[in-house]
């Protein structure tokens, strides 16, 4: 029966039928609805402007919450539109963790961490948007090049390399950018690599790369990324690498594209030009 109720309720929460919902649910007693109908109900709240309900109702399932990403996004986003924004932050911070590379996720944890710091990212580029809808084709490359540099103020973290999704999601699709969103068109197996945090939180640029063997049935690409100061205390804290997509860092620092079909063990540092150099492989 829940499972009926929640499929059909779900159909209405994608027609915006969102007080039909709450009308519904609201004929049960909110001890019978269970995690799922919970969080259907918090989430018409916040489409109604409820916000306070609906991170109420949300608490009530915090149990069995914490081990679904998609319960920190649902805190994360009622306390976002409260203009909690510390308290958003660190939602979508422990969203994060449980899916480290979640776009989405990234996107709301970057502008609830730019609201905190009063940095308000979010309305600068809505402005620039409508801006690019109408200025001509020979403006758009300078405003997309502002759009970027307005991007670039976002706290450093994993967002930094999601430029493209952060326009895409912003354009409609009606305005071209002439950014490369993906550089690994003809790329063949795992698009999965480590990047370790002075990369991907400090904004470090790469400056030691090296393709392990990935161990046998495991969806990696061998590619392991590091600014090249980490230590060997550091390396060996989980906490401070994570996996990301390929096609990430290579939007990031394109320099490495060229490097990317070298064969297992093989190894490269940035020199003091800036120009990669093989090297030996760390041994372990």
């Amino acid at each position: 029966m829940k499972e009926a109720l929640l499929e059909t309720l779900q159909k209405q929460y994608d027609q915006g039928n969102f007080q039909s919902i709450v009308d519904t649910l609201l004929e049960m007693e909110p001890e019978k609805w269970g995690y799922d109908l919970t969080c259907l109900f918090a989430r018409a709240l916040n489409e109604l402007g409820e916000y306070e309900d609906a991170v109420g109702y949300l608490l009530k399932v915090a149990k069995e919450g914490r081990k679904d990403y998609m319960w920190y996004v649902r805190m994360g986003y009622a306390y976002f539109l409260q203009k909690q924004y510390q308290r958003s932050s660190q939602m979508f911070q422990k969203a994060l963790k449980l899916q480290p590379n979640n776009q989405e996720i990234l996107l709301f944890a970057a502008l609830a961490s730019g609201a905190e710091k009063e940095e308000n990212i979010h309305q600068h580029i809505k402005e620039m948007t409508a801006q690019l809808k109408k200025v001509g084709k020979e403006k758009e490359e300078n405003m997309a090049q502002q759009m970027e540099e307005i991007i670039q103020k976002l706290p450093l973290q994993e967002c930094i390399l999601n430029i493209h999704t952060l326009l895409e999601g912003n354009l409609e699709g009606n305005v071209t950018f002439h950014i490369k969103k993906d550089l690994l068109k003809d790329w063949k197996g795992s698009r999965n690599c480590f990047a370790t945090n002075r990369i991907i939180v400090d904004g470090e640029k790469i400056g030691f790369m090296y393709r392990d063997i990935p161990k046998k049935g495991q969806d990696d690409s061998g590619w392991r990324f590091t600014a090249g100061d980490e230590s060997s205390s550091y390396m060996a804290d989980e906490k401070n690498f994570g996996l990301y997509d390929l096609n990430l860092l290579c939007n990031y620092d394109p320099d490495i594209i060229s490097f990317l079909n070298a064969p297992y063990g093989k190894a490269y540092y940035r020199d003091e030009q800036g120009v990669f150099q093989e090297a030996e492989p760390p041994k372990y």
